[in-house]
């Protein structure tokens, strides 16, 4: 008579156990579905106004990627590594694997242009195609051997709001000598007119198209370098291209197992010196 009522007052248990896991669960996901919101409300600021950061990097550059991730973790910017190709990939293309997601490339014909330029034009192009493919609105573009302003998330904040809304291309770093033409929107921002080094630059979604199309053209015979191409197309302003000076990144060398050097500018805030990894006697 009574297993019976044992029986369903322990099933009612059960149900109310079930229940309030079902009601704790719900509660959850509308509170992480409110992180997510507010997350997405500031990513531009935590990503530096970028809708994403590709850091390139070949597969045997280990302490690179841990020294960028050191840096890039240390001031909170989300990015995320890139599979460059190599020298090897372009002397060797019969045993170089696509990985997912690559557009499949036509191996280099090229006899101006070094294995090694070849493998970093062939890298850049992946970039811009994944940055198309993705259509991501802007995208910054690191090298693995950088040092960045300890204050970059601040200065970036107010320059990107400031950038005109045509804009093709923007260098954070440079190594450049050329007379710099001050605008009017920004008293950091420059017009490009022969911007050298492609260890830090943004493209916006137009200027990642445009870029596209004309490497596109090139390959796989290109005659100049990637980063000789960029610099004729923001000569004749086929590009609308623009530049942060004083430089918010700059190229560094690794000099020991723990130390890093400028190689052509040396930042006044340096996140490798808050760090401790940048070596004040090599600096210049």
């Amino acid at each position: 008579m009574f297993r019976p009522l044992l029986r369903v007052l322990r099933r009612a248990r059960i149900l109310v156990f079930l229940s309030l896991i079902a009601a704790l669960v719900i509660l959850a996901s509308y509170m992480f579905a409110g992180f997510i919101d507010e997350a997405a409300k500031s990513a531009k600021f935590i990503e530096l106004g970028f809708d994403h950061i590709f850091v390139p990097s070949a597969r045997p550059h280990i302490d690179r990627r841990q020294l960028m991730s050191r840096i890039l973790r240390y001031q909170g910017i989300p990015f995320g590594f890139f599979p460059a190709t190599t020298a090897y990939d372009i002397d060797h293309p019969e045993a170089y694997s696509f990985w997912l997601g690559e557009e499949h490339w036509t191996p280099p014909k090229s006899f101006l242009l070094s294995a090694t330029a070849l493998a970093s034009f062939r890298t850049h192009m992946n970039v811009i195609n994944d940055i198309v493919r993705l259509e991501h609105a802007s995208t910054l573009v690191l090298g693995d051997q950088i040092d960045i302003a300890a204050d970059i998330k601040q200065q970036m904040r107010t320059v990107v709001e400031s950038l005109p809304a045509t804009w093709d291309i923007l260098y954070l770093g440079h190594c450049s000598n050329e007379t710099l033409r001050p605008t009017t929107f920004h008293s950091q921002i420059y017009v490009a007119a022969d911007p050298k080094c492609v260890f830090a630059y943004a493209l916006s979604r137009a200027g990642a198209r445009r870029l596209k199309r004309v490497l596109d053209n090139m390959w796989p015979a290109p005659q100049k370098t990637f980063e000789d191409v960029l610099s004729d197309m923001v000569m004749p302003l086929f590009l609308e291209a623009y530049v942060v000076d004083p430089p918010l990144v700059a190229h560094v060398e690794k000099i020991s197992d723990s130390l890093y050097s400028p190689t052509y500018y040396t930042l006044g805030n340096s996140t490798l010196d808050k760090l401790g990894l940048l070596s004040r006697k090599h600096m210049r």
